[in-house]
């Protein structure tokens, strides 16, 4: 039964076989000195995932004291101490399936490098859960920042051989622009331009993280057999589109206002104004539909919550906005500050950053749990369907096609969307108003449409916000996203006229877990245009701390609808989404 619990988590992924000390471990090592593993785990969940004492020992007999572990798991998702390690134990803490806060990208890579760059014989060990998503994606992080592709040791010859296959010399020199519409990068080609000063440097951008993203998934992944999809290493679309910021910032290519130094005053940051996001879906089959009746069915037996009607055409599409705690980025930004190389290297650690305000970047977040014991993703805002325009029918050779137009919710709106989702499946009324909405989504941030006015939605341009997307309580898929990145640049001032919007498209692939009905979706239009500084607009909502928060993983609806719906779709997805 272990080896069959083993099987199903280790998934696709490689594994690292120790004859000399008899251990078989969920590890692999991406180069000679960087490692990735899943979690180093104890008690029951040691016996399908590494074993806590196994993974001490491996690095102990190979590398002595000359390895450093970096931890991505919030407390609340798995946890240990780091006196195990004997504290050689850096912990950035980040939700599973998530992207990460933007700035924990050079924070990350500096204290890499930092510490490589100490020994010849150092390694650094990264891991997440399953070693996959946010290990993958951080390891990517660091290998971008560095000039040259590192050059493997004499002993590791196979290694040396692949490295040298997969790396030409001139790899971050190139800039040919190769695009791969199976793993689109995310920032799609109408908009990448128009978001750094030079179309070359994108392209080149593209082209290196696509290598370093091909490397990892040739070191993490099994081979696919020959009637196997391959799978990817990052395979989180969010993460990915991640990967190519950090790129851009590498090149100085990055919209100008980001981390902007001396610190632009938050009230006079860039400032964006959602106004609509368009969604449009096929509609869902007979046998679809039934699943996720019965998914419905079961949600409200096992008191998850109510909802209402799911039939396409209906107007219980909604969206959620959330973004990370702001304390939380503004702490991590701060570092990145005070830890960024004079000379300009994104990832290189400024040589008299050790301490800021007593404190070392080891130590900001450690096992004391401050921002990581409860959940990470504060929802903050909704948008939903208005009037009966904002619902399109349209029918063509793949067949009917609903077009969803959202816009920000006033008060009266979401009072309507309230009242349809405390209904059941046969359209009755509940009593239960405990659960009228997503247990997800309960508020953790005053209500932004209170303040919407009708005009859409201010964000903070410079920061991450998530669009997560449901029809009822059925969750159909979400996205990561830095505004800026996908505006004109450069932002308009008092004195200039600002550019027209700007919409972007993020097909179903550029979408994270877009299984069960998500499966049915074809692409998101995100519309958005810049607030001049005279607008005087405020990002909204603040955030008050004492609100809960929002769960950060997908969904309960989301992984039974995938589970019943294994023949149409949602199953593999899932499953891959399980071991990320």
């Amino acid at each position: 039964m272990v080896d069959f619990v083993r099987r199903i988590v280790s998934g696709n992924k490689a594994r690292f076989k120790d004859t000399n000390l008899n251990l078989e471990l969920d590890l692999v090592y991406l180069t000679p000195r960087v490692i990735i593993m899943g979690y180093p785990a104890d008690g029951l969940e040691s016996f399908y995932r590494n074993n806590r004492a196994d993974a001490k020992r491996f690095l102990e007999s190979r590398h002595g004291k000359n390895f450093w572990v970096f931890n991505f798991c919030p407390i609340r998702e798995n946890s240990y101490d780091a006196a195990f390690f004997e504290g050689r134990v850096s912990r950035y803490p980040f939700p599973d399936h998530h992207a990460p806060p933007l700035a924990f990208m050079p924070l990350v890579a500096r204290e890499i490098a930092n510490w490589l760059d100490g020994a010849p014989e150092r390694v650094a060990v990264l891991h997440c859960k399953a070693g996959k998503g946010r290990s993958g994606t951080m390891a990517c992080t660091y290998l971008l920042s560095l000039e040259r592709p590192p050059k493997p040791k004499a002993q590791h010859i196979a290694e040396a051989t692949e490295w040298a296959q997969i790396h030409a010399e001139d790899m971050l020199q190139s800039v040919e622009h190769v695009e791969d519409a199976s793993t689109s990068a995310s920032i799609p080609p109408d908009t990448a331009a128009t978001a750094t000063p030079s179309s070359d440097i994108t392209a080149n951008s593209d082209d290196a993280v696509k290598a370093i993203l091909e490397l990892h998934t040739s070191k993490r992944m099994k081979p696919a057999g020959a009637n196997e999809k391959p799978k990817q290493g990052v395979s989180i679309p969010s993460q990915r589109r991640w990967l190519h910021y950090w790129a851009l910032l590498l090149a100085h290519a990055a919209p100008v206002d980001l981390w902007a130094e001396p610190p632009i005053p938050a009230q006079r940051r860039p400032k964006i104004r959602l106004t609509k996001v368009t969604v449009r879906i096929r509609e869902a089959g007979s046998f679809r539909m039934r699943f996720l009746r019965a998914a419905s069915a079961l949600i409200d037996r096992t008191g998850r919550g109510k909802t209402g009607s799911i039939e396409a055409g209906g107007k219980m599409m909604w969206i959620s906005l959330a973004r990370y705690d702001d304390a939380f980025v503004g702490l991590a930004e701060r570092w990145e500050r005070h830890t960024r190389d004079l000379g300009g290297n994104m990832g290189q650690l400024r040589a008299d950053a050790a301490k800021l305000d007593g404190e070392s970047l080891r130590d900001i977040f450690d096992d004391r749990g401050q921002w990581d014991k409860e959940k990470m993703v504060r929802s903050f805002a909704r948008m939903g369907v208005l009037g009966e325009d904002s619902v399109q029918k349209t029918v063509d050779e793949d067949g009917k096609l609903w077009t969803y137009s959202l816009s920000p919710l006033t008060d009266n709106g979401w009072v309507n969307i309230r009242a349809a989702l405390e209904k059941t499946n046969d359209g009755s009324q509940t009593d239960d108003l405990e659960v009228d909405v997503p247990a997800s989504e309960a508020n953790s941030i005053h209500d932004v449409t209170q303040s919407a006015q009708g005009r859409g939605i201010v964000l903070d341009a410079t920061r991450e916000v998530r669009v997560k997307i449901y029809m009822g309580q059925i969750f159909i898929g979400w996205a990561w996203l830095v505004p800026a990145f996908h505006m004109d640049q450069p932002c308009p001032t008092n004195n200039t006229t600002p550019p027209p919007a700007t919409k972007f498209t993020l097909t179903r692939k550029q979408m994270d877990f877009p299984i069960g009905l998500g499966s049915a979706l074809v692409d998101v239009e995100i519309e958005m245009e810049w607030v001049r500084p005279s607008e005087g607009a405020r990002v909204q909502p603040p955030q008050r701390k004492e609100q809960s928060l929002e769960p950060d993983d997908v969904g309960f609806a989301a992984k039974l609808e995938a589970v019943a719906e294994g023949g149409v779709g949602g199953a593999a997805e899932a499953k891959q989404a399980a071991d990320d």
